[in-house]
């Protein structure tokens, strides 16, 4: 049986396995809402950072699912189904997120089939309870399904899709701060151009990105309505306006993430051959 927490009581204990970038940002995330997080990884040194924050950290896997009630794997695709195999005995009867782009649920279950199996994504945002984490289940069950939506709530937003949308969301989403974040290194980089100092400019470009989608969210309107409320006949906008699509930047925006799609499709299909014949 699947071990679910009583109503009103928190999991106690949750690991996170192959804590690298996106692991230590959640297992911080886990950490700060209240959790015991135990954070894993190959070079237990390299998370000792995490410490300070509670969480145990350590190189033994089998200590961390062992001691686990949910376990969190975010590990890399070709390393995910090694992983389980070895860990499928002592996974049984928990609840299993896996945050490992491009591997369908099918095979993850094929793998844990007394387990609870979640297939997720989230960005590096959750450290600071901002980021958007889509999941997916292949079994209906409202109590476990609302647990799952709780915990990945502690990261930001969160909410149940289909899996057929995951690839897709993993290059918008999880990938989504890389864009954003070149986008506002090249804001500030404009102010640096004109003359403000260094950290004017970039305090001016993140807070105007983190005002423009605050905006955005709580209005409710379509993106081009509030763009045309600052763009004024004449004025400065329009130039700068026209110089964005001049350089295509919509264009090369949807062409990157077009392009991570594709990416994470073909390596679901390299590694995964007969779940792409079925789909």
């Amino acid at each position: 049986m699947i071990k679910i927490p009583q109503a009103g009581r928190d999991l106690e204990t949750i690991a996170v396995i192959g804590a690298g970038t996106i692991g230590s940002a959640i297992s911080i995330s886990l950490a700060k809402a209240g959790y015991h997080v135990i954070s894993t990884r190959r070079r237990p040194d390299l998370n000792a950072g995490l410490k300070a924050y509670g969480i145990t950290v350590t190189s033994d896997n089998v200590q961390a699912v062992t001691s686990a009630d949910m376990v969190i794997l975010t590990l890399k695709p070709a390393d995910l189904v090694s992983e389980m195999k070895k860990l499928s005995q002592i996974l049984e009867g928990k609840i299993v997120v896996s945050m490992a782009a491009a591997v369908p649920i099918r095979v993850i279950r094929h793998i844990l089939p007394r387990s609870f199996i979640v297939r997720s994504m989230t960005n590096i945002a959750a450290e600071v309870n901002a980021g958007y984490t889509p999941f997916c289940t292949l079994e209906e069950d409202e109590g476990k399904i609302s647990f799952v939506s709780r915990v990945l709530g502690v990261f930001g937003e969160t909410e149940r899709v289909d899996e057929k949308y995951m690839d897709a969301l993993t290059a918008l989403s999880g990938s989504g701060p890389a864009y954003i974040l070149t986008i506002i290194e090249a804001m500030m980089y404009g102010g640096l151009k004109v003359g403000l100092p260094r950290s004017i400019a970039l305090k001016a470009s993140y807070q105007t990105v983190m005002g423009s989608a605050k905006l955005l969210a709580m209005s409710g309107d379509h993106p081009s309505a509030i763009k045309e409320k600052v763009i004024t006949p004449g004025g400065v906008t329009i130039d700068g306006i026209y110089e964005l699509e001049n350089g295509k930047i919509r264009t090369s925006i949807m062409k990157a993430i077009e392009s991570s799609t594709l990416k994470a499709r073909k390596i679901s299909k390299d590694l995964f051959p007969e779940e792409s014949d079925k789909n």
